[in-house]
């Protein structure tokens, strides 16, 4: 059987070989530290520019590590993490919302907005509140899945625009309080191991809900001039739903107060949140209840998601695990310590790179406060800088993940469910948001957090 190769396929074969050469032959890593390197540059060349689905990308990608001479256990280990299991639960409760009735209430009442405009506007409040109110990037983006889904098949026209636009404010919400995302708990737990002061949660709501409004604002402004969305009136508005509650929407509303009640409260019951949402994940599909059947509940999981995450995530921690990101992090901050000559804004400028391009290099959020905050700390002892206000502005830095769809887990959420978007359509998005992130951040160091006291 003869097999084409395009042009495009055979130059990008050839570039990744070259580069798998260079850093054999050039760099002093260990050998699984470089076949680290290699897997992860290529994994995310193919992410971008094949056809191949990313869930199976990622699951050859990494066996081939394994048969390359990484241990099996990083495949088999890739699924005990919490995020495996918290969007599994995820998923189910999202079924659930959407089996009741719930979604599709929700999702007619928009839609009888009777205009795009006061429609996006409600979208968006949604999406402020729902960043307050749930804990995890992942579990908000399976909450509200349901609800584009609806849209996408309404609205088939604007489907790209409200495929970026539902993940997008998800990922800009994780700025407006201590909770929108677990790095924040990280960075605030490590200033407080170094006997520094942390920030509460209203002070965090304080500085971090005006930057993350902003920026929501300006990223919905701008992925409306990238997919060319025009305000339309709704021509043919959906039948209005009678307004009584059913019984199952009575019940899945209870059940979902309690869920995210729950969410909130977890610093004072201390179970851990995704255990606790697997738990009434299980709940829900007790025959009692009535509400989805154990059938039902596991084929509303998108186990492609769930094979893509736990790869990708396993590829994304190769970086971490031979410590390919610990050299690189202290070469950098080596040559930063002989930099005295550097002043406010250069050091802000750094901090500000480093923070919003390390979702290039390491993939997991909480990763990457992991890694780099204690080189940000590190940074702050040497320049005699304000640590607090070094790993808030670190962290802000770090909320931005939108360059590829492994970059975040909300947009894996939304691009592996049929979205109207592909990789390099993100990719230039990316391209455009980025400095913009990048600007707003140094914008609001000089006029809100500084002037208010979180100054360097």
């Amino acid at each position: 059987m003869r097999v084409n190769i395009s042009n495009k396929a055979l130059i990008i074969t050839i570039c990744c070989l070259l580069f798998a050469i260079y850093i054999f032959s050039e760099t002093n890593f260990e050998y699984l530290g470089q076949l680290s390197i290699i897997l992860f540059v290529i994994s995310l060349v193919m992410f971008v520019a094949s056809p191949i689905p990313s869930a199976l990308v990622a699951l050859l990608i990494l066996t081939i590590g394994i048969l390359l001479g990484l241990p099996k256990s990083l495949l088999v280990g890739s699924f005990e993490q919490d995020i495996i299991w918290l969007m599994i639960g995820a998923f189910i409760i999202s079924a659930m919302l959407e089996q009741s009735g719930l979604i599709h209430r929700m999702s007619h009442w928009i839609l009888n907005q009777g205009h795009t405009r006061k429609m996006n506007r409600i979208i968006f409040f949604a999406a402020q509140v729902i960043c307050i109110v749930i804990p995890s990037t992942s579990s908000r983006a399976v909450m509200l899945l349901p609800l584009y889904q609806q849209l996408a098949t309404k609205l088939p026209h604007h489907k790209t625009f409200y495929s970026l636009l539902f993940p997008i404010l998800i990922l800009m919400g994780s700025n407006l309080t201590l909770l929108g995302a677990g790095s924040h708990l990280i960075g605030m737990g490590l200033l407080e191991s170094q006997g520094q002061k942390s920030l509460s949660y209203f002070e965090f709501l304080f500085f971090g809900a005006p930057f993350g409004v902003v920026i929501a604002i300006i990223s919905m402004a701008i992925i409306k001039l990238f997919t060319k969305m025009q305000h339309t009136k709704m021509q043919n508005q959906v039948k209005k739903l009678e307004k009584q509650y059913t019984n199952s929407e009575k019940k899945a509303l209870i059940i979902i107060i309690i869920t995210i009640f729950l969410w909130l409260t977890e610093w004072v019951h201390k179970m851990d949140i995704a255990v606790l949402t697997f738990f009434i994940a299980l709940l829900i599909m007790l025959p009692a209840l009535n509400l989805l059947s154990f059938k039902q509940g596991l084929k509303q999981i998108n186990w492609s998601l769930i094979f893509f995450v736990a790869a990708a995530s396993a590829l994304g921690s190769l970086l971490v695990e031979y410590n390919v990101i610990d050299e690189l992090q202290q070469s950098l901050f080596n040559s930063l310590t002989a930099a005295q000559w550097m002043n406010e804004l250069t050091i802000i400028l750094t901090i500000i790179i480093v923070s919003v391009l390390s979702h290039i290099l390491i993939t997991s959020h909480t990763t990457r406060a992991v890694v780099l905050i204690p080189g940000f700390l590190m940074l702050a002892e040497i320049f005699q800088l304000n640590k607090t206000a070094t790993v808030f502005f670190a962290l802000i830095g770090m909320n931005y993940c939108l360059t590829f769809p492994v970059s975040s887990k909300s947009i894996l959420v939304f691009y592996e469910a049929e979205a109207g978007f592909n990789s390099k359509q993100l990719l230039k998005l990316s391209l455009i948001l980025t400095p913009i992130y990048m600007v707003l951040m140094l914008i609001f160091y000089y006029c809100y957090w500084s002037p208010l006291g979180l100054t360097l």
